[in-house]
C-alpha cells in the first residue's frame, strides 16, 4: 500500500532529532520489516494551505502506482496559523484540495495541532474547526488533534521544550499514536 503525506513542517518533521515524523513513526509501526507501505512524506517547511494547493495533484501523481492501493492523508494549516492567513483564504483552499483529493483518491484529513503563542493557537483552534466542518460536508473522514493536544500535559511540554510551534521527538511520538489509531483501520487491511 502506498501511504502519501501531505502537508507542512509539522508533517516533514521540524525539530525530530528522530527525523521521524508522525509519518514515520506510523509507518514504522505497522511495517516493521518495511515491505508493506510505501510511505510518501510530503510535508513542506512553511507550506501554507495555498501552497499545497498548487502542489498536491502533481506531487501525488508522480508517485502513485495505480497498481497498488494509494491513502491520502493530509495535515495543514499550521503555517497559515503562523503567518497569519486570513481564515477564508485557508478554508477555500483546504475545501478546494479536499474536493478534488477525494474525487481520485482514498483521503483522511488531521487537523493542525497547537501551538505555544496564544494568538497563533487560536487561529490553529479556528482552523481546526472550519476544517473540520469542510470534512464532514464532504463526508472524508477527519481526526481532530487539536482539541486533545491542547489538553496533553505531554504534549504541550514537548512543545515548550521545541520552539512552541513544532514538538520535540517525544512530542511526534505522541502525535503518531493519536493518528496511528484514526488511520491504522484504513490501512491494515491492505497489509495482509
Amino acid at each position: 500500500m502506498q501511504l502519501l503525506f501531505i502537508g507542512d513542517s509539522l508533517t516533514s518533521g521540524v525539530n525530530d532529532a528522530e527525523r521521524l515524523s508522525w509519518c514515520g513513526r506510523i509507518c514504522k509501526q505497522l511495517d516493521p520489516h518495511g515491505n508493506k507501505l510505501t510511505g510518501y512524506n510530503l510535508g513542506v517547511r512553511a507550506s501554507s494551505t495555498d501552497h499545497i494547493e498548487s502542489r498536491w495533484e502533481s506531487e501525488a501523481a508522480s508517485r502513485i502506482n495505480s497498481d497498488i492501493p494509494a491513502l491520502l492523508i493530509f495535515c495543514m494549516g499550521a503555517p497559515d496559523a503562523v503567518k497569519n492567513i486570513p481564515l477564508a483564504q485557508s478554508k477555500t483552499s483546504t475545501e478546494n484540495i479536499l474536493r478534488t483529493a477525494k474525487k481520485n483518491y482514498a483521503t483522511l484529513f488531521i487537523t493542525p495541532p497547537p501551538m505555544i503563542d496564544t494568538a497563533k493557537d487560536e487561529h490553529t483552534k479556528k482552523l481546526a474547526a472550519e476544517f473540520s466542518k469542510i470534512c464532514t460536508n464532504l463526508d472524508i473522514p477527519y481526526l481532530d488533534i487539536n482539541s486533545p493536544l491542547r489538553n496533553n500535559p505531554a504534549y504541550i511540554k514537548a512543545l515548550k521544550e521545541s520552539d512552541g510551534v513544532h514538538p520535540n521527538s517525544e512530542g511526534y511520538g505522541i502525535m503518531a499514536g493519536m493518528i496511528s489509531k484514526f488511520i491504522s483501520p484504513y490501512i491494515l487491511p491492505h497489509l495482509s
